[in-house]
C-alpha cells in the first residue's frame, strides 16, 4: 500500500553504495536475548528509522522453506493467462484479488508497470463486519488452478503477523515507550500481504520510467521479501537515491506514513521507487501492516514536546486506506 510521488524525483539515478547505507541487523537478539540485548536491538533498528527509514534484518525466525514456498506461489500465479488470473481480479467494490499492470498505450513516468495478487485476513462468515458488506472484509479470491495458494500465503500471512508484532515491540521501546504501547490496534488489523510481479523496463524506455514511481507506504511498516533481481530504490537524506539490494534470506523493513505520525516525525517514512533494469524479471513479497479500521493515527502525547503543536494531524485508518484503494479505481485500463 502506497503514497505516490510523481515528480522530479523519478527522474533521479540511483547509485550503488556500501550496504551498510541500509543497515543490515540481526534480529535474533530481540526475539530471544536478555533486556539488554533486546534494548541493543531497539537503539540500533531506532537509529535507521531516524536516518533512512530503511533496515534489513536476519535472525526473523520465518523458515527458508516457507519463504521459497510463496515465491513459488508468486511465479506460478503470474504465469497463468490474463483470463485465468482475471477470474480472481479486483472490483471496484472487492479489494482482494489480481490487478493487472495499468500502462495505457506506451510507459510513461506515471505508469504502474507491475502485476500485484492481494490477500487479507478472512473473519469468520457471520463476523459483523462481514456482514456488513464493506469492502475491507470480503473473502480472499484464489484462483482456481492452485488449489494450494491459500494454505501457503495464509501460513505466510500468519508469520508476518507474528513478525510486524515483534517489529511494533521494537520500534516503540527505541521511542522511548512501553513495548506494548501499539498492540492494542491490531486486534482485527486491514494488513495485507501481496504478491508483485515486475516485468522489465524495455532498454529504450525514458530514465524517468519506474516499474513503480517514487512513494511511501501508508500504513506503519513493510515487511518486503525481495528475490535475488534487486530493483529497489531508497532515497537518502541528501537528496540522492541509492539501491537497496537484496541479501539472501534477509527480509527489508521500512518504516511507513502510519509510524512516522505515531512518532511525531521522529521516524521516516521515506521515499522509495522499483526499477527493473536488470534484465529478468522480478517477485516481490511484501507484508503491509495496517491498524484497526476505526484507530485513530495521531502523535503520541509522550513524543510531543512541551509548548509545541504535533507535526502531524490525526487520521482515521478506515477513511484513510479507503482513498488508498479508490486511486487503484481511477486508473487507466490496460
Amino acid at each position: 500500500m502506497s503514497r505516490m510521488e510523481k515528480g522530479a524525483d523519478d527522474l533521479a539515478v540511483a547509485h550503488s553504495v556500501a550496504i551498510s547505507e541500509v543497515p543490515l541487523i540481526d534480529f535474533a537478539p530481540f526475539r530471544t536475548g536478555n533486556a539488554q540485548e533486546r534494548a541493543a536491538v531497539a537503539a540500533k533498528i531506532a537509529d535507521a528509522c531516524q536516518q533512512i527509514g530503511f533496515f534489513y534484518i536476519t535472525g526473523h525466525g520465518v523458515s527458508d522453506d516457507l519463504r521459497r514456498n510463496i515465491f513459488a506461489q508468486a511465479r506460478r500465479f503470474f504465469a497463468q493467462s490474463v483470463g485465468e488470473k482475471a477470474a480472481c481480479q479486483t472490483s471496484p467494490d472487492w479489494n482482494r484479488g489480481w490487478i493487472p499492470s495499468q500502462i495505457g498505450s506506451s510507459l510513461t513516468r506515471s505508469s504502474r508497470f507491475f502485476e500485484q495478487f492481494r490477500m487479507q485476513a478472512d473473519l469468520a462468515q457471520d463476523d459483523p463486519d462481514v456482514l456488513s458488506g464493506s469492502p475491507f472484509y470480503k473473502p480472499n479470491r484464489w484462483p482456481a488452478a492452485m488449489p494450494e495458494m491459500a494454505a501457503i500465503c495464509n501460513a505466510y500471512y500468519t508469520e508476518m503477523e507474528r513478525l510486524s508484532s515483534d517489529l511494533l515491540r521494537v520500534f516503540a521501546l527505541g521511542l522511548g515507550l512501553n513495548e506494548d504501547r501499539f498492540q492494542n490496534v491490531f486486534r482485527k488489523a486491514l494488513s495485507q500481504l501481496s504478491l508483485h510481479y515486475y516485468p522489465l523496463i524495455p532498454a529504450d524506455a525514458g530514465v524517468d520510467v519506474s516499474n513503480m514511481v517514487a512513494h511511501t507506504d501508508e500504513g506503519p511498516l513493510t515487511i518486503l521479501a525481495q528475490d535475488e533481481t534487486g530493483g529497489l530504490e531508497v532515497k537518502c537524506r541528501d537528496g540522492s537515491w541509492i539501491a537497496a539490494p537484496p541479501i539472501e534470506g534477509a527480509f527489508t523493513i521500512n518504516v511507513g506514513d502510519m509510524l512516522m505520525w505515531w512518532s511525531n516525525g521522529r521516524y521516516i517514512s521515506n521515499l522509495h521507487r522499483v526499477r527493473n533494469r536488470t534484465g529478468v524479471e522480478r517477485y516481490t513479497v511484501p507484508f503491509f501492516l495496517n491498524p484497526d479500521f476505526d484507530t485513530i493515527v495521531e502523535p503520541i502525547p509522550e513524543l510531543v514536546p512541551p509548548g509545541e503543536q504535533p507535526v502531524h494531524a490525526p487520521v482515521h485508518v478506515g477513511r484513510h486506506l479507503m482513498r488508498f484503494y479508490d486511486s487503484f479505481k481511477t486508473l487507466p485500463k490496460e
